[in-house]
């Protein structure tokens, strides 16, 4: 279904990513059977997920014709579906399925972008837990979207985004703050933390999570760095500094506004 896949490196705490359209499998037998016993936690995170690969796909500077109505039809269908199948909606558990496929069609022709790259390289960083793929995803994308929408190509596709979603606003500013302010619900609805800091061992919200401050602040130049170098940065709409890359992060750690 995509010509993607991760190998991660333990000693070094980094996921890296491999593509190569000759890896794409030939069939993919997508049977919803399949997915009608997974954890309510693996239902939340790889709906996200699917969300992250849509939604950057949409955006990515490799997007196309073709890649567009793959991209906004998975959206529409997780806007849909996701959060029914998590509390147990088989109907929609199998809906989920297809649009997963859908998205992993989208991204796997149109490329991802730097929620990818970030997951990546702080999913295995810290000692003491993982970061699962799925949940940085889901936490990072509110704040990538806000940093991206500084790029105006990338703020009208996200105010597009909003419109197939029917959120509203007035113009794409508003757009953007409704589209981030829906995804932060979604992340609240399955359970998912807003910021590494309160990210638990077990991925559920805490007061304080597995990754202490200063081991976070300790590593942050050399994650942002790997974040940086990582496959999927080439294609996201707006490319960061080492100094962004680390505002970034910092971000996505204490949960604090994007405004650079």
């Amino acid at each position: 279904m995509t010509a993607f896949s991760i190998i991660t490196d333990y000693s070094k705490g980094i996921k890296y990513p491999i593509a190569d359209f000759e890896i794409t499998p030939d069939v993919a037998i997508v049977d919803p059977d399949l997915a009608e016993t997974m954890p309510k936690k693996l239902v939340a995170h790889t709906g996200m997920d699917a969300m992250t690969h849509a939604i950057e796909a949409y955006v990515s500077t490799a997007n196309c014709d073709f890649t567009d109505p793959l991209a906004i039809h998975a959206i529409e269908m997780i806007m849909k579906d996701l959060v029914p199948s998590y509390n147990g909606d088989m109907a929609a558990r199998d809906s989920m399925h297809n649009a997963q496929c859908l998205a992993g069609m989208a991204f796997s022709n149109a490329l991802l972008g730097i929620v990818h790259s970030m997951a990546h390289k702080t999913g295995a960083a810290y000692s003491g837990g993982h970061i699962i793929h799925g949940a940085a995803n889901a936490m990072y994308l509110p704040k990538v979207i806000a940093f991206n929408a500084k790029d105006e190509t990338a703020k009208k596709r996200y105010g597009v985004i909003a419109d197939y979603m029917h959120l509203g606003g007035k113009d794409d500013d508003e757009k953007v703050a409704l589209l981030i302010a829906y995804l932060r619900k979604m992340n609240d609805d399955l359970n998912i933390p807003h910021c590494i800091k309160n990210y638990g061992a077990d991925s559920y919200p805490c007061e304080q999570g597995f990754v202490p401050e200063k081991v976070f602040l300790e590593r942050l130049p050399e994650i942002a760095k790997n974040a940086i170098g990582d496959a999927c940065t080439g294609s996201n709409p707006r490319q960061p500094s080492q100094k962004e890359m680390e505002e970034l992060l910092k971000c996505c750690y204490y949960d604090t506004e994007v405004d650079f």
